[in-house]
């Protein structure tokens, strides 16, 4: 809390008393923290705490354009309002006053509904952006308000690093451009389908986390911007379903084509269109990501309408920038960067690599030649699951050997040779030498020998050594009473070896006792049963074990048993949960359905539902091969499995708890699904995809979000006690 001692915004959140300038350490950090005029794209960013909820925030500014009267003021060597004579707060954050007297915009605290018409669009602007539902490759906006001539965006505080601060030191891999370009893509795709574009997607509105996601932000400091240029960022309703066509993996042109989200900046026309475009080249500046060819094209029309291919050219700007540690185009100069933008090609990536060919794609000057959304998502996890392994063994190194003496405490410790066994040695080589003429009595021999050697240490250590002296130390263990305490350590460890071993042999006799009386017993004597050789078909199997073929031959114990009896049986009714009943389906399988549902075959071929209460069992037993599929259930279920290709296209789904199963020859794959369907409703599905004689037998589970509990008590019961047929 002592960091935060600056001034307060909105009466709740304290900024730091004096934010670190711009350089290496901002940049280590990870937050800007000044105005740049010469990259009017880094609006300055800094922590906070907001003392309502006590948890530090991130708050970004915008600064609001200034009015230049025709009245010169004089100014001075300070500002009045804690302002500097050069326009800037003392924290370090520009007013968005002129000096020397507040601007127009200067307020006495935060405001949320201004009077300015542009001030008001840029909050309404960014106010919206705002009230997206969350996503977990988005951050997230608490606050949008005004004050001292600035617009603050207060957003969550991640632990995370912008990526120009990444690339600052060095140029990233190709397959880890393409990991966070993968991220980034999941992003727009969630906007797009909610009618945005980002618009604002460069290397410092892209956060990289410690645990190595990428995180989009900007979203609503773009939207301010655009609106504060004169533009219209907010979709229409029009403008919404041609965006969510083309995130449903049309084109990204497609969009364009259809006058989508280009009708928003087809409103402005003639003077006004040019007006804007050159605010925007002021506000926004040389940045490439944000100059994409429709936008840098004159008022004319001839850039075509603006599409979800601008967030796409800015994905393709920002994967050569950060491969080859430098911009497509030279960015001297906002006016200079869009007239090349639009009369010549971009460099080649020469380090691009494997990831030259989506950049290329991606850098395409027509809108409708860039690739789609579901084209470049499939071209992207391909270069990411060909990501070569780390070599460890190249970044191993030498420890250096420790220099002057060495700290008793710490390794390496270098010993004498002999130091540890002279240490350690007993001294019963010489009391053996000396008993061997000391007497015919061996015990007799060491106590007579033992005793004139601690004499004269006796005597030494005392002034007058004597009898006397020798029994007053024995008292404390250093005279002839402690004569016996050498062996007795010596013996020490091995009499602790033996007890811990007559404990453990206690211990293993104590548990075969207790198995053998208390455990029940599995023979054909025990209460008349049947021995556990013909247990393994019968009720008592376990759900979801596959039953073992019965073998012609007898093996002497199962005489006298009627015909039939030893066959292997699959899970019977008793074994279901009470609701549930075994079915054996005419397609050739068997499962637990929940009583009362009702069986109809799925407009797919091969599919077999069971409905019932808004849930549905969805089976498909045997419809695809191996021999076109392939032999790895996991990734059969994530890209080509067709009843989950809801899932694949939704805008927004999850997925988690993915793994495969190996049993015996039986690979398995199953996992947990969510997405939002078409109606905007969140469904919860449980899949599972098993391998069988070269085919593909699927179990889902599909219901409510709300209804995750029942999906999962369902899902336990089919998955268990599906059976296919045998041949």
């Amino acid at each position: 809390m002592d960091e935060y001692a600056g001034r307060v915004l909105a009466e709740r959140y304290r900024l730091p008393a004096r934010p670190a300038a711009d350089g290496p350490d901002a940049a280590a950090d990870g937050f800007d923290v000044t105005f740049d005029v010469s990259c009017p794209d880094r609006s300055p960013v800094t922590r906070a705490f907001d003392t309502y909820s006590g948890q530090e925030v991130l708050i970004r500014q915008v600064p609001l354009p200034e009015v230049v009267d025709a009245e010169i003021v004089a100014g001075g060597d300070g500002g009045a309002d804690g302002f500097a004579a050069d326009g800037r707060a003392q924290d370090g954050f520009a007013s968005g006053a002129p000096a020397g007297r507040p601007g127009r915009w200067a307020a006495p605290g935060a405001d949320r509904d201004p009077r300015d018409p542009v001030v008001r669009r840029a909050l309404q602007a960014a106010t919206a952006a705002a009230q997206l539902p969350d996503h977990p490759l988005l951050d997230q906006v608490f606050d949008v308000f005004t004050q001292d001539g600035s617009l603050w965006i207060v957003g969550e505080l991640l632990p995370a690093r912008p990526l120009a601060a990444l690339l600052a030191g060095r140029p990233l891999s190709p397959h880890r451009a393409a990991e966070i370009a993968a991220d980034l893509l999941t992003a727009l795709r969630a906007l797009h389908a909610h009618g945005w574009l980002h618009r604002n997607v460069t290397a410092h509105t892209v956060l990289v986390c410690d645990d190595g996601r990428a995180v989009l932000t900007g979203l609503a400091a773009g939207a301010a911007q655009e609106a504060l240029c004169g533009y219209d960022p907010v979709p229409r309703a029009s403008a919404a379903v041609s965006l969510m066509k083309a995130a449903a993996g049309s084109g990204a042109g497609d969009a364009c084509e259809e006058g989508g989200a280009g009708a928003a900046e087809g409103g402005l026309t003639g003077l006004a269109a040019e007006r804007a475009r050159q605010a925007r080249l002021q506000v926004v500046g040389p940045v490439t990501e944000r100059w994409a060819p429709e936008q840098a094209g004159p008022v004319d029309g001839s850039g075509g309408p603006l599409g979800p291919a601008a967030d796409l050219w800015a994905v393709g700007a920002l994967l050569f920038r950060a491969v080859q540690g430098q911009p497509p185009f030279p960015e001297d100069s906002a006016v200079e960067l869009t007239r090349l933008v639009r009369a010549q090609a971009p460099a080649e990536a020469a380090a691009g690599g494997v990831l030259r060919p989506v950049i290329e794609a991606l850098l395409c000057f027509d809108p409708a030649g860039r690739p789609g959304a579901e084209e470049l998502r499939g071209r992207l996890r391909a270069l990411v699951r060909t990501a070569p392994e780390p070599d460890l063994g190249r970044r191993m190194v030498s420890l250096p050997a420790l220099e002057g003496p060495a700290d008793p405490r710490r390794l390496p410790i270098l010993r004498r040779r002999g130091e540890l066994v002279r240490r350690g040695r007993p001294k019963r080589p010489r009391v053996r030498s000396r008993s061997a003429s000391a007497g015919p009595s061996r015990s007799a021999g060491r106590s007579a020998v033992a005793r004139p050697p601690r004499a004269p240490r006796s005597s030494a250590r005392s002034s007058g050594a004597g009898p006397q002296a020798g029994e007053s130390l024995g008292r404390v263990g250093v005279g002839p009473a402690a004569q016996r305490e050498p062996g007795r350590r010596g013996r020490a460890p091995r009499s602790l070896g033996r007890v811990l071993l007559t404990v453990i042999l206690l211990l293993v006799v104590a548990g075969i006792a207790y198995a053998v009386v208390f455990l029940p017993k599995s023979g054909r004597n025990a209460a008349g049963g049947p021995s556990g050789a013909d247990l393994s078909g019968s009720a008592g199997a376990a759900p979801g074990s596959s039953p073992a073929p019965s073998s012609g031959a007898d093996d002497g114990k199962g005489a006298g048993r009627p015909p039939g009896a030893g066959t292997p049986q699959t899970t019977t009714p008793g074994d279901l949960a009470p609701g549930f009943a075994l079915r054996t389906d005419p397609a050739g399988f068997q499962i637990a359905v929940p009583k009362g549902w009702q069986r109809r075959t799925g407009p797919e071929r091969g599919q077999v539902r069971y409905t019932g209460g808004g849930y549905e069992l969805l089976v498909v037993p045997g419809r695809d091969t191996t021999a076109r599929f392939g032999a790895d259930p996991l990734a059969y279920q994530q890209d080509a499995e067709p009843e989950l290709a809801a899932f694949r296209g939704a805008g927004w789904s999850s997925a988690a708890g993915l793994r495969r199963i190996d049993v015996g020859q039986t690979a398995m794959a199953e996992g947990t699904f969510s997405w939002r369907d078409g109606g905007g409703r969140q469904v919860y599905a449980r899949n599972l995809a098993m391998i069988d004689r070269g085919r593909y037998h699927l179990v889902l589970v599909i219901g409510p979000e709300a209804g995750r509990a029942a999906v999962d008590r369902f899902y336990a019961q089919a998955s268990s006690a599906y059976r296919p047929e045998q041949p």
